[in-house]
């Protein structure tokens, strides 16, 4: 599936894996990727931070079934 937009390919890129800013800097071509993230999420969809082992923040996208 071919995603059309920044926020949404790397919405797709989040679900697979949690990444770091760097590496969501390095996935995109945008210079803001977490404000692409939160402006393209659907409405079951949720952004989930977290600190990894080494100390680093992460992000990750899951989706929310009721």
């Amino acid at each position: 599936m071919k995603t059309k937009t920044q926020g949404r390919r790397l919405i797709a890129d989040l679900k697979r894996h949690p990444m770091t800013y760097r590496e969501m800097l390095k996935a995109s071509e945008s210079c803001s990727p977490w404000r692409r993230v939160k402006e393209s999420l659907l409405p079951g969809e949720h952004v989930i931070t977290a600190t990894n082992a080494q100390g680093w923040k992460v992000w990750r996208v899951v989706s929310i079934r009721k």
